[in-house]
């Protein structure tokens, strides 16, 4: 297996980051960004002096080894992985931007370089570098490119008095009634704060629930609508709680009210390959949900054993086709690593567009609410099933011979195991206590 590592002239340029400072002279802090294998945003912050200094050595910030891969979402550790030796922090001064949700703060992406003695592992389970290596891949061996938009699903709640209560508004969606409040200026900052920076918002609206809203992001390339995913929470999440309320990203924050997903708009350049590109999603769906809803209690905003196939304009569908080549993928919450996930999905498409997969699922061409009986299912060639809970998700995912290959066992077997070990926490715990955790963080 051959190392992985960021594109040339990607990482580097200071240039960007001088050029950065001199127009925005109110920044003193640069926040170094990762997301680790538990889904959580990390970041240490440099003054600006020092990452003028880093940049311009083109050297690295070092963290803990193997910080990016041994952290579980609940604060504990697999002190077992733990080894002498550091990680390194290449900023991907591209990603570069200001934090108008935090007075002079600004933000960059990195690149994870794993050191260690005994495993060093460079880029290779590094989930931002091996998104830009499976893009830059299918632009070189297939002239296949991708865009992807995202619908950006959150809560805004109160939690003064010591527990999470509902807001109180109007909840029919889309209705003007659930906009005409004090809550509408919150979500316009929000968004003018989003698009301020570049990250062009196509519209925003109430969901089915008292504080649910949504975010549409118009259409990036991979790597660049994972970053702007990342920038949409820390935004909503902090302009909330300058306005003295909670906002989450966190699926189910209410047992009674409705989930929080992260749909995704998906679309390919080959329209010629992009029956084999479906078919692959959907032989994998299962065992990518273990990248795509990682969180002990994603499965609750799915009705139990959902179907997965396709379907021509129908929002019931797992995968909704939208034209040939754009499908609107509704299982992902953001609860996940937005990279490995992008990552994961877009190998497990390539795998269906290499090796000729044929589409044998055909459209039930009609909405599904009640579910499908299993002979209509096995005439329509609907053969796999939405895992019921994280556990056989990563099941599903260790059997998955073709993606795990494809994918880089090393990446799988480390994943496996910190959602493993986070699968066996949360089981201990409360719906309460895990909810609180998961709220704290998404």
């Amino acid at each position: 297996m051959g190392e992985f590592a960021p594109q040339e002239g990607n990482s580097g340029d200071v240039k960007i980051l001088e050029t950065f400072l001199a127009s925005n002279p109110s920044v003193e802090y640069i926040r170094y960004q990762w997301i680790d294998y538990s889904g959580l945003l990390s970041a240490r912050i440099a003054t600006k002096s020092f990452a003028l200094s880093l940049g311009r050595k083109e050297s690295s910030l070092t963290i803990q080894s193997p910080i990016l891969t041994a952290l579980i979402l609940d604060n504990s550790f697999l002190f077992e992985d733990f080894e002498v030796g550091q990680d390194e922090l290449f900023a991907d001064w591209s990603s570069l931007k200001i934090c108008h949700y935090a007075p002079k703060h600004a933000m960059v992406m990195c690149f994870v370089k794993e050191g260690g003695h005994k495993d060093g592992k460079g880029f290779r389970r590094c989930p931002r570098s091996r998104l830009q290596e499976v893009c830059s891949s299918a632009k070189g061996k297939h002239d296949l490119d991708f865009l992807v938009g995202n619908e950006v699903e959150f809560f805004i709640f109160d939690e003064s008095s010591g527990t999470p209560k509902p807001i109180d508004m109007v909840a029919n969606t889309y209705s003007a009634a659930s906009i005409n409040n004090k809550y509408l200026p919150i979500v316009e900052e929000m968004v003018e704060c989003i698009q301020n920076v570049g990250i062009e918002v196509r519209q925003f609206h109430s969901e089915g629930g008292p504080g649910l809203f949504e975010i549409s992001t118009e259409p990036m390339a991979p790597l660049q609508s994972a970053d702007a995913l990342v920038y949409c929470h820390e935004t909503i999440r902090n302009i909330s709680r300058k306005h003295g309320l909670h906002g989450t990203v966190y699926p189910n924050p209410f047992e009674k009210l409705s989930g929080v997903g992260s749909h995704m708009h998906l679309s390919m350049s080959r329209l010629d390959k992009h029956e084999n590109f479906l078919a692959g999603l959907l032989e994998n769906w299962r065992a990518l949900a273990a990248f795509y809803m990682p969180n002990y209690d994603s499965n609750l905003r799915l009705k139990p054993e959902e179907r997965i196939f396709w379907s021509l304009q129908n929002r019931t569908a797992t995968h909704r086709k939208i034209k040939d080549g754009h499908w609107g993928l509704r299982g992902v919450d953001a609860t996940a690593n937005p990279y490995l996930a992008m990552t994961a999905i877009l190998t497990a498409g390539i795998i269906g567009l290499e090796k000729e997969k044929s589409l044998t699922i055909k459209d039930p061409k009609r909405a599904v609410f009640k579910g499908i009986e299993d002979d209509e299912a096995m005439d329509l060639g609907i053969l796999y099933k939405m895992p019921t809970s994280l556990k056989p998700a990563i099941d599903s995912l260790k059997a998955a011979e073709e993606l795990k290959d494809a994918l880089c066992p090393g990446l799988i077997d480390r994943y496996v195991k910190v959602k493993t070990k986070e699968e066996e926490n949360f089981g201990k715990l409360t719906g309460v206590e895990r909810r609180e955790l998961s709220m704290r963080v998404f």
